[in-house]
């Protein structure tokens, strides 16, 4: 039996969020080149995997979640020391219209202290700390419940105050949600 019906447009796809996806992988995998690799896999993935998307969120949630868990498995793969990289990230950061310095410096943390975490607490961290997605947005990006949600985003705190001073992390990433 064919299923190519049910399959999305790949082109559509691209066209649409092709962009997004890009900035994406540019952010976790730092080089265009890595990026635009890692862009064409998750959109391979999408098109194969299309049969999973629930339509619980937008394409573009979708799509950004093949991203992350794609980029996050690269990292993985290479054993990255992200903490080496400011450079880069300011660079990188720098591209994303003009963020400002406070969003920079709170990137940059919550990327080097990401290498410290399971997938699942990276993940929550990503959407939360570095995309500024509200609870609710984060808890749909990550499929997981409200509470999981804030128990992930407790332990990536937790691990931000052992590596800084409390005050600072306090100061960064307010107090643990509750």
């Amino acid at each position: 039996m064919d299923n190519s019906d049910e399959r999305p447009d790949l082109r559509a796809l691209y066209e649409r969020y092709g962009h997004s996806v890009f900035r994406r992988c540019r952010y976790f995998l730092r080089t265009d080149d890595d990026a635009r690799d890692a862009m064409h896999e998750v959109f391979l993935k999408a098109v194969t995997a299309y049969g999973d998307f629930r339509g619980q969120a937008s394409p573009l949630t979708w799509l950004t979640r093949i991203a992350t868990h794609y980029c996050l498995n690269v990292l993985r793969g290479r054993k990255a020391g992200w903490h080496e990289r400011y450079a880069q990230v300011t660079h990188v950061a720098a591209q994303w219209n003009e963020p400002s310095q406070a969003q920079i410096e709170r990137a940059e943390l919550v990327h080097r202290l990401l290498s410290r975490l399971g997938r699942d607490e990276q993940e929550a961290a990503v959407y939360y700390f570095v995309d500024e997605m509200s609870q609710d947005e984060a808890a749909r990006a990550c499929d997981c419940s409200l509470p999981t949600l804030r128990k992930r985003l407790r332990r990536f705190i937790e691990v931000a105050r052992k590596e800084l001073k409390r005050e600072d992390a306090t100061l960064v990433f307010g107090e643990a949600p509750v």
